[in-house]
């Protein structure tokens, strides 16, 4: 085995290492994991950005905005709502979406991060 190799004790030691400094131990990591992990499919990145620029939209609107239909996107919009990213209520006969307090307080500064790096380019 090379120096570079990781041992299997090298992972639990960068793990605890995480939940330690980064998670302050009040934080799951894999539940982190996977908030992230939802967010890096192309239409959930898509629809998170669109409702962290206008606020709420009904699923329609995301739908035409997307170019998809609406039933294609519920297994999206389920996702990102299993992982706390999104929440929904219903306004009339339609479903509207918005970031959740959760996700406010993290994705737009995603968004800006990306968008400062395309600005360096």
């Amino acid at each position: 085995m090379s120096e570079r190799e990781i041992q299997p004790t090298d992972h639990s030691v960068a793990q605890e290492r995480i939940k330690a400094n980064l998670l302050e131990n009040t934080l799951d990591l894999e539940r982190e994991a996977d908030r992230l992990g939802a967010m890096g499919e192309p239409t959930r990145f898509t629809i998170l950005y669109l409702l962290a620029e206008e606020g709420q939209l009904q699923s329609g609107e995301l739908a035409d905005l997307l170019e998809r239909r609406q039933n294609d996107l519920y297994h999206h919009l389920n996702t990102l709502e299993d992982a706390g990213l999104v929440g929904k209520f219903r306004e009339g006969g339609q479903r509207v979406y918005e970031l959740s307090p959760l996700a406010e307080g993290f994705v737009p500064h995603i968004f800006d991060a990306v968008s400062a790096r395309a600005e360096a380019v």
